[in-house]
């Protein structure tokens, strides 16, 4: 009588359940899991694509003088967002504090003269504004900072050490930080995101997963001078608040009209000691 080896009569059809299971599984579930992981890089490219062209290198130059009195020119550098197509520029106060001259670079390459507009001193918070002259602009979208929760996807883009159109990625990290900016003055309710954040970037726009702005990157807590991944953001909705305050351009005549009144109170103090001259 013959017997069979029942271990052999399933070991295949054991196997190929198994390979089907497998396969159905990757077939399945397989391109979901892919999709997770590219989903945020996409993210990252349509965001970057979208914003670049809003965000600009600014280059201030200010005089200092040396022991012996002599002028001596230094500059700086920063990053800006542009708000408008009339050419007005968000930024921190101390990127052009005291600046003689302000340059803005544009993510493709054309150059502007740029002027200060406005400044709200606590709030490291300044406005510029360059002279298009009918050049197309970009501005990005004011977003808004009252939803914004620890965990939230954060994109900065700026000109760290002067690399600019640089793009670093995070997450928020905390929000409604205090922080001590120079001796005198401390921000509230800063937002701390572990984006990283340099010298070079101030100014420039900390961005959500859509691409509008929430926050104006401001200052970093190192020991060594370079991001550690602590980094602090201004929040947008403090921006708001102080924007038409900064979008006020003072009146400045042209210096003609200081030469014109000049001469015209020279010449009618001149009649008036004619007259009295001729009086005696």
């Amino acid at each position: 009588m013959m017997t069979t080896d029942s271990s052999k009569n399933y070991f295949f059809p054991g196997v190929l359940n198994r390979i089907v299971i497998l396969l159905c599984f990757c077939v399945c579930f397989l391109p979901h899991l892919v999709y997770a992981l590219i989903e945020e890089e996409i993210n990252n490219i349509q965001v970057y694509q979208k914003t670049k062209d809003g965000v600009v290198n600014i280059s201030s130059v200010v005089i200092q003088y040396d022991f012996f009195l002599n002028p001596v020119p230094g500059e700086g550098v920063g990053s800006g967002s542009i708000i408008d197509t009339k050419g007005h520029i968000l930024t921190n106060n101390h990127v052009i504090r005291n600046a003689q001259q302000l340059d803005v670079t544009l993510a493709d390459g054309r150059k502007f003269k740029a002027k200060l507009v406005g400044s709200e001193p606590s709030l490291d918070l300044a406005m510029i504004k360059i002279e298009p002259k009918g050049a197309p602009l970009k501005p990005l979208t004011l977003g808004n900072s009252r939803d914004l929760h620890i965990g939230d996807k954060v994109l900065a883009i700026g000109n760290p050490f002067g690399l600019d159109q640089t793009l670093t990625t995070g997450i928020i990290s905390f929000i409604g930080r205090d922080l001590r900016v120079g001796k005198d003055l401390v921000i509230e309710n800063m937002i701390q995101t572990d984006a990283s954040i340099n010298p070079g970037n101030s100014g420039g726009p900390l961005l959500d997963s859509n691409g509008n702005i929430i926050g104006i990157n401001t200052a970093i807590f190192s020991p060594t001078g370079s991001s550690v991944g602590v980094g602090f953001a201004l929040p947008v909705d403090q921006v708001k608040n102080v924007l038409k305050k900064l979008k006020k351009e003072t009146w400045m005549p042209n210096p003609i009209v200081f030469i014109v009144l000049g001469v015209l109170i020279v010449f009618i103090i001149w009649r008036i000691i004619s007259r009295a001259g001729s009086y005696r």
